[in-house]
């Protein structure tokens, strides 16, 4: 169910980081807009994915929510943030990775948007799964934001 943008400043979520795999931070970044370091401002754009994928530990794994849009067209095409830091559940259950590990060791890389940034920019439902934290938006998301690695 969607989520009022008020509770996710409550929530303490000043940041979203949405995970990618390394070979797709190329077609995220845009542009780079700050100086290459541990983090790398850049303008972003990422785009929608279905919510549904093969899950390494499991047959198939859903991840949608309950949205009732009625719109047809890109039915079902989200932008899946974790609120924060993502926890140790967050990261296993949806992309199936150690927390152990280096996230670029397993082959990932991290988009951080300041949640302020967000809410500008966009002007839908904003959706929260509170078990993992994840933050759900309909559509991509267009703006400023922060990669780490940055893509050579």
């Amino acid at each position: 169910m969607p989520t009022p943008r008020i509770m996710l400043r409550r929530l303490g979520f000043t940041a979203l980081y949405h995970y990618a795999p390394l070979e797709a931070l190329p077609g995220i970044v845009s542009r780079v807009t700050g100086r290459p370091g541990e983090w790398t401002d850049c303008e972003l754009r990422l785009h929608a994915s279905p919510g549904w994928s093969w899950g390494g530990k499991r047959l198939f794994r859903d991840y949608s929510l309950v949205d009732f849009e009625l719109r047809l067209t890109n039915r079902g095409a989200y932008t899946y943030f974790f609120g924060g830091e993502p926890s140790r559940w967050g990261l296993l259950k949806n992309l199936d990775l150690s927390a152990a590990r280096p996230i670029e060791e397993q082959g990932w890389g991290v988009v951080r948007v300041a949640l302020e940034d967000m809410l500008a920019r966009y002007d839908g439902p904003v959706f929260c799964r509170p078990d993992d934290r994840a933050v759900v938006i309909r559509g991509g998301y267009e703006g400023p934001g922060a990669v780490r690695p940055l893509p050579v």
